[in-house]
């Protein structure tokens, strides 16, 4: 929670950063657009992520408000739902798939769009934005790093001054996140949640069950069939990725058993999970007869979008 103590600790700060490649932000799998997912979908496995967002009840609260409103779904008592493809592994590898052995990224020139803006936030208002790299500079996951520094330091790029993210290279880097959210939304995060509504208003606990600090992952069908829906292409394409991602499972499930970490066992109970669903789909766009499109727009743009 952020508190009116904390904006006013960092309303006229700085805060600096330097990359060093160290690879401790690359501890797991990155959240990614299901366009990069397909892109890279030898590489990560993909899962539907849930998680219910709070805009901050502070001075900022419409700032944030409007922020989630424009990426998010919003839930009946005021929060909203996030919906994003998590990448998803076995947490005894604390690495993400698309790490070298050299701690350097492999796929940096096609890095998912979210990669390009850590340590920001897309959720995250810019006048917030301080307030996070300065809980970030004190936790756990950037101890040793030293790569968020308050103040300027020599060999440092300024990040943010007070409520503005000053480097414009991780301004861009932002508000193209921002937009591919707000574009994954729109070619199938809004359907998607008229589905899901219903079902988490109906389970136990309801909405208040959804988790607020971690993510909650299940099957990427259910968006799979929305996109594999709107021509013979994108059908043609969704039976290639969940190909793909069955090879995938696969091989991380072979590469569990060698390991035998008991850490691992949730996951590994998930991703049998999710391969079972990959299967039966993958068998239904096989045997459903491919007809015309029956929305031309609808195909276009689905097309268009599995393209970029």
């Amino acid at each position: 929670m952020v508190t009116q103590q904390d904006i006013r600790a960092v309303a006229s700060s700085v805060v600096s950063f330097h990359c060093s490649a160290c690879g401790k932000c690359c501890n797991s799998p990155p959240q990614l657009t299901l366009a990069e997912l397909f892109r890279h979908q030898d590489r990560f496995v993909g899962a539907l992520g849930m998680r219910r967002m709070q805009p901050a009840g502070n001075a900022h609260a419409a700032d944030a408000a409007a922020l989630a409103s424009r990426l998010g779904h919003a839930l009946p008592g005021g929060d909203y739902l996030m919906l994003a493809v998590q990448g998803l592994d076995y947490p005894s590898l604390n690495r993400c798939p698309a790490l070298g052995d050299d701690n350097g990224c492999t796929i940096h020139t096609s890095r998912p769009s979210t990669c390009a803006l850590v340590p920001l936030d897309a959720w995250t208002p810019d006048a917030l934005q301080s307030v996070l790299l300065e809980k970030r500079r004190a936790g756990h996951g950037y101890i040793g790093a030293d790569c968020i520094a308050a103040g300027p330091r020599e060999g440092y790029r300024e990040l943010v001054r007070g409520g503005r993210v000053t480097d414009p290279a991780y301004a861009d880097a932002l508000n193209r996140r921002r937009g591919n959210e707000a574009q994954e939304k729109a070619v199938w995060g809004t359907q998607l949640f008229r589905w899901l509504l219903p079902e988490l208003l109906a389970a136990p606990g309801g909405i208040a069950a959804v988790p607020t600090a971690d993510t909650r992952t299940l099957s990427l069908v259910p968006a799979l069939a929305l996109l594999a829906g709107a021509s013979p292409r994108s059908r043609e394409r969704c039976l290639d990725f969940a190909e793909a991602q069955l090879t995938l499972i696969r091989h991380n499930l072979a590469g569990a058993l060698a390991r035998r970490q008991a850490a691992d066992r949730p996951v590994t109970a998930e991703l049998r999970a999710m391969e079972a669903a990959l299967q039966r789909f993958a068998g239904h766009l096989r045997s459903a007869a491919a007809g015309a499109s029956s929305d031309p727009q609808r195909a276009a743009q689905v097309e268009a979008y599995l393209a970029s």
